[in-house]
């Protein structure tokens, strides 16, 4: 690969090839065409990279015609690097980027302890792939996921149950709490509460932003 030109991948699932730029002087110059991916400089066209994944709510969007994201997630799978991950966040031309470098050792062990940042990546779009490294990763990602959490003992369960009640039962006098320190507690609590369903279910807790949309499709009864 020459660094010094746009890389474009030919992706099957994509109409138009995804274009890579390794600055942001070469994305100004292709405004107005098909472009799907754009990757800062600090990706060098070198060997330790070894595939890259588009993960989060833009991988889907990204695709169309027209479309308008504001962030974009890409793990990046190196093969030599200190630590196990390493995240940049960079803004080019008003997208955020969010970069997570992780190397192939350290894939394999957040799969193997059910790091569930990592297991969400089974359903990313591969945007370059060495020798199938990334698809055997989000193979492995997929499996581990469905075996879910690592269940805990029915003590530690009862424990926090009983441990968010008694936080929740201090809320009964609303009037020592200020009204604003009222209203905070009680979503708070709310998040609680919902992530107390997941864990007491041996269910994937989602992340907080997720919660809401998260229970609406696990169990529609208990939402409404």
């Amino acid at each position: 690969m020459n660094m010094k030109q746009a890389i474009k991948y030919e992706v099957s699932n994509l109409q138009e090839p995804i274009v890579i730029f390794w600055n942001s002087q070469m994305f100004n110059a292709y405004i107005g065409k098909p472009i799907y991916i754009i990757i800062g400089e600090q990706i060098s066209a070198n060997k330790n990279i070894k595939s890259i994944i588009h993960v989060g709510s833009s991988k889907n969007k990204i695709t169309k015609n027209n479309c308008k994201v504001n962030d974009i997630d890409l793990f990046i799978i190196v093969e030599n690097q200190n630590i196990d991950q390493i995240r940049k966040i960079e803004t080019i031309n008003n997208v955020e980027f969010d970069f997570n470098y992780i190397s192939i050792e350290g894939s394999y062990r957040f799969i193997e302890n059910k790091t569930y940042f990592f297991l969400e990546i089974k359903d990313g779009n591969i945007l370059y792939d060495k020798n199938n490294i990334g698809r055997g990763i989000l193979s492995l990602c997929e499996e581990k996921y469905k075996e879910g959490p690592n269940k805990i003992p029915l003590k530690d369960k009862k424990f926090k149950i009983n441990q968010l009640i008694s936080d929740i039962s201090r809320l009964k006098n609303k009037y020592e709490y200020d009204e604003f320190e009222y209203d905070f507690l009680i979503y708070m609590y709310l998040s609680k509460i919902i992530k107390t369903y997941y864990l007491v279910n041996d269910l994937w807790i989602p992340k907080d932003k997720k919660l809401i949309k998260s229970l609406k499709n696990q169990d529609i009864k208990l939402y409404k």
